[in-house]
């Protein structure tokens, strides 16, 4: 996932790259066998195709068009609390400032995926991007798997 303009601007000059290198396949294969040109191909298009759909998503929520991000699990927040950021407006730095840290922490934090966060900074983080919850949460618990010892 694209995180930023930085990371935007690199997946856009490594996308051109991609479709000159695929493009080249085609014009100056002589050598290689028909299977092989379409191997290297597809692999490209499949690179290319990713790369587009990256862009893409990150140029939707920079639009600021995207009003519901929706989690299917608490595994999904850390992608969330980025698409808000992105999505309102916010760059890393301006998400730092609005909650009193450094720009390289917020970085730090979006490259692990907010592994390393606390929860009360995970709140902060929530609520200055404006995520809010339209409805209860429901948690369903599991019982426990009973082992029998012989």
């Amino acid at each position: 996932m694209i995180q930023n303009e930085r990371q935007y601007k690199v997946t856009q000059v490594k996308l051109r790259e991609l479709e000159q290198a695929s493009a080249n396949i085609v014009t100056g294969s002589a050598s290689l066998h028909p299977r092989q040109i379409l191997s290297q191909t597809n692999s490209y298009n499949k690179i290319i195709g990713a790369l587009k759909q990256e862009i893409a998503e990150y140029e939707e929520l920079k639009s600021g068009q995207i009003e519901k991000i929706q989690l299917k699990s608490l595994a999904d927040l850390p992608i969330a609390l980025i698409k808000a950021r992105i999505s309102s407006g916010m760059t890393q730095k301006d998400l730092a400032k609005k909650i009193g840290t450094q720009e390289q922490q917020i970085q730090r934090y979006e490259a692990n995926h907010y592994s390393a966060i606390s929860f009360d900074r995970l709140i902060k983080v929530a609520e200055a991007v404006g995520i809010s919850f339209n409805h209860s949460v429901e948690i369903s618990i599991e019982p426990l798997a009973t082992t029998t010892q012989i």
